[in-house]
């Protein structure tokens, strides 16, 4: 597994695994907005040259937001996640961000304890966030780890 910046080379691969992975999935050019955007960063992590996985965030002064991360379903429960977190922490440890936030969808089985085992606390959620078939919503579910 390498781990090494997300590029706009990726972008079309990522809208993919997107879809894959969320009901409303990102288009490619919402990846290259963001990719272009100051302040967002994004990783990847391949295996013999496929992406696997990357993670998108942003970073406002002291604190950083996960934006997505996404594993291909071939790719999970190898520590993909994991290492691309693992990866992230110590970017925004050395950069002196000291707080990362994220927001879960409540229906997300694997990423709600997926979060709780990196260290992340729920702080709170957004009522009718996340869109879902037949008009429906699910809340948004807000955490938050401290890096230091």
């Amino acid at each position: 597994m390498n781990i090494s910046p997300l590029t706009l080379k990726d972008c079309q691969t990522a809208a993919t695994l997107h879809k894959q992975a969320f009901f409303k999935g990102w288009e490619e050019s919402v990846f290259q907005e963001f990719l272009q955007a100051p302040l967002t960063f994004g990783l990847k992590i391949e295996d013999n040259d496929t992406l696997s996985g990357y993670i998108l965030w942003r970073e406002i002064q002291d604190e950083a937001e996960i934006l997505t991360l996404v594993v291909a379903s071939s790719s999970r429960r190898k520590g993909c996640g994991g290492a691309l977190l693992s990866t992230l922490y110590t970017i925004l440890k050395d950069k002196g961000i000291d707080r990362l936030f994220i927001e879960v969808a409540e229906d997300n089985e694997a990423g709600i304890p997926f979060y709780a085992k990196q260290g992340f606390v729920f702080s709170g959620k957004r009522p009718h966030y996340y869109p879902r078939e037949k008009n429906q919503y699910v809340c948004a579910l807000n955490f938050f780890k401290d890096l230091v």
